[in-house]
């Protein structure tokens, strides 16, 4: 339990500096491919460090937190490479603004489309794991593993339900507007 509370005054602490960023670059131009949604990385870094800490438990609980926090890691990689940057564009298009700067979202939400299927069987394999951890929490008897196993469950579903539609519609959008004559 004290581990938990020292990891939630780090990522408390990381969250404000995370905002401060995200306010400062929300006044400055659009971002450049690179940048991931303050709000996505604080969610993957949750995600890592309440895994890293499962990872410690023992027995079955810590050796599928383990073998989740590899698959989630490789995962995040994958999302952090084209994924979520066209994500960080949200703003700018709400607000109805489009630049030519904005095209290197097309080929990251080109990318995604292609890849789907590979995206969908991680998500599986992650869920999968995540069903066993929450299982072996009940076994043992750990709250924290069932607990962050249904949490980290429902983000994986925002992820295919949500986000990753997203990207898709971001790409398409910006082809349409950038590039009306294809």
């Amino acid at each position: 339990m004290h581990l938990m509370k020292r990891t939630g005054r780090a990522l408390t602490v990381a969250a404000v500096g995370l905002l401060a960023l995200a306010g400062a670059a929300a006044a400055q131009s659009p971002p450049n491919g690179t940048e991931i949604p303050a709000s996505v990385e604080m969610g993957h870094a949750d995600a890592v460090s309440h895994l890293e800490a499962l990872s410690g438990h023992p027995g079955r609980v810590g050796a599928i937190a383990r073998e989740t926090l590899a698959a989630v890691k490789a995962h995040i990689a994958r999302e952090d490479a084209y994924i979520k940057p066209p994500l960080a564009l949200l703003p700018y298009l709400a607000d109805g603004k489009v630049t030519a700067e904005m095209a290197w979202a097309i080929p990251m939400a080109e990318h995604l489309r292609a890849d789907r299927e590979l995206i969908m069987q991680e998500h599986n394999r992650i869920n999968t794991l995540l069903t066993e951890l929450r299982d072996a929490g009940r076994v043992a008897h750990d709250r924290a593993a069932i607990e962050f196993a249904v949490t980290l469950a429902g983000e994986s579903l925002d992820d295919m339900e949500i986000q990753e539609p997203t990207v898709l519609l971001i790409g398409d959008y910006l082809k349409a507007r950038l590039h009306p004559e294809r």
